[in-house]
């Protein structure tokens, strides 16, 4: 693919991440910083009844699409050890998302020093475990299509921890994963010659 090609595409994805990560800003369980309760904590709250589904999704496919996207921009070969950044983009997303960072980072950080907020934070763990299991599934697939044996155990033992993380997370363990799939499948379709084999 040419370089001009491969940038233009690593815009367009990483445009679409940006939009996709500014939804699930809205849908991913978390503080609500500015708000003093009894506990002297902001309020967590999960946005709506389908956060537990669309939040992983939302994060899976919205790292996926970042790495693919700045690899793309650089027009450097998106091998299977930079895509393993997926998941930690997805992780440290959904926690900060979870923390309140992005209604109000200032209020966020005075959030985090109190006692309490770490605990109160682990009730939004299912969306990053979910985060992780999806956007994993990238570097699994490039390592099984490069041949990257260290890259494909990091990936498998990334998806093991993932469901470990939260094993009662069933349900955005699945929404991840699916989405993740469903990301890169569509990866294979725009960006054939950096996806398939």
């Amino acid at each position: 693919m040419a370089p001009s090609r491969r940038r233009l595409l690593g815009v367009a994805l990483l445009a679409v991440a940006a939009a996709i990560f500014s939804l699930a800003s809205t849908v991913t369980p978390g503080f609500v910083p500015g708000v003093e309760t009894a506990s002297d904590l902001p309020p967590f709250i999960t946005p709506s009844p389908f956060s537990t589904f669309a939040a992983p999704a939302l994060l899976a496919i919205g790292s996926v699409l970042l790495v693919a996207g700045a690899a793309g921009l650089a027009a450097v070969d998106l091998s299977a050890r930079l895509a393993l950044l997926a998941p930690v983009i997805g992780v440290l997303v959904a926690l900060g998302f979870a923390l309140g960072f992005a209604r109000d980072p200032v209020a966020s950080l005075h959030a985090v020093v109190e006692s309490g907020t770490l605990a109160t934070v682990r009730s939004g763990t299912p969306a990053a475990a979910g985060a992780a299991f999806g956007s994993a599934v990238a570097p699994v697939v490039r390592a099984a299509t490069t041949e990257d044996t260290v890259a494909l155990l990091v990936g498998a033992a990334l998806l093991l921890a993932a469901v470990a993380a939260v094993p009662g997370s069933v349900f955005a363990l699945v929404s991840g994963g699916v989405a993740g799939a469903l990301a890169v499948g569509a990866l294979w379709v725009v960006d054939p010659v950096t996806w398939r084999p």
